[in-house]
């Protein structure tokens, strides 16, 4: 049984939709990852993009992952990194400072509130 045109097309414009969106969530984890300077989120991302090519893989009629579709998940992280990340790659490390700003200011906050409450309820000796 052969597989139609139409979902060879298909398929391999979700390989490409793969691959850019492999390469937004790298962009996404990008300065968390070079703030904290560790190899776990690495560890992570390439897990993820494993586990992504292994399920795009097993929808297939026959679960293989044929070469166009692997060249067009390639070529659509490519596109991305080249195009589209530095547009969107500011606008992330904007978004990562001002919600690390806003969870220093919140840990400071909740420090006074405890040392406040400390003083409050100190335990009294009868």
């Amino acid at each position: 049984m052969a597989v139609s045109i139409r979902t060879q097309v298909i398929s391999l414009l979700l390989a490409s939709a793969l691959g850019l969106g492999l390469g937004l969530c790298y962009d996404l984890l990008r300065p968390v990852r070079h703030r904290s300077g560790d190899l776990v989120l690495d560890l992570l991302f390439c897990i993820f993009a494993a586990s992504s090519a292994f399920l795009f893989a097993m929808q297939s009629a026959d679960g293989t992952l044929g070469t166009g579709e692997l060249l067009l998940a390639l070529l659509g992280l490519l596109i991305y990194f080249q195009f589209f990340s530095p547009l969107f790659l500011p606008v992330f490390g904007k978004v990562d400072r001002i919600i690390g700003g806003f969870w220093i200011n919140t840990q400071k906050h909740l420090k006074k509130v405890s040392h406040t409450a400390k003083k409050l309820f100190q335990k009294t000796e009868e």
